[in-house]
């Protein structure tokens, strides 16, 4: 047998064998190697993904119902989605969305409620003379006067508006 006749031999019968593997069975009649059933299950996995992947108005939608605004610049890129929007704090950020998930990140800390809700939510908690409402290093700080009537420092969660920490003026 010459070297083309063997090559070609050996390439039918890498054929035959990896048509028999994608059918479930080798010429034995024993199951795929393990390797194939991984990589079957990679390109499962893969697939499963790619379907659940958000599309553009998924991505504006998800970034309006968690208080961003001013939305633009969404594309998708490195398999994540990227947009420029403005926070709840009306700060400029660029976010992240991770396209399987839904979940937003941020580049920089961002609250999802605004001043307006916090000072509400302040006066619904019965504290009185709110003032000096202010996104910083992440979260909402505040001087209020408590329902006691003392001067008190609030610092409040980002996302919700409960008051995380109160010290007295």
């Amino acid at each position: 047998m010459n070297m083309k006749s063997a090559t070609l031999a050996l390439a039918i019968a890498v054929s035959f064998a990896g048509f028999a593997t994608a059918q479930g069975k080798t010429n034995s009649g024993a199951s795929p190697p393990a390797s194939m059933t991984m990589a079957a299950s990679a390109e499962e996995s893969t697939a499963a993904v790619a379907s659940s992947q958000m599309t553009e108005v998924d991505v504006r939608n998800s970034l309006k119902a968690q208080g961003y605004t001013h939305i633009h610049d969404v594309e998708f890129k490195g398999g994540t989605w990227t947009a420029d929007a403005r926070s709840a704090d009306g700060n400029r950020v660029e976010v992240r969305v991770d396209a399987a998930t839904g979940k937003v990140i941020p580049d920089e800390p961002v609250a999802t409620i605004d001043k307006d809700a916090i000072v509400a939510k302040l006066l619904a908690a019965s504290y009185t003379d709110v003032h000096d409402v202010e996104f910083d290093d992440g979260v909402w700080k505040a001087e209020a006067k408590d329902p006691s009537g003392n001067e008190v420092d609030l610092k409040l969660d980002p996302d919700d508006g409960h008051v995380i920490g109160a010290k007295g003026d």
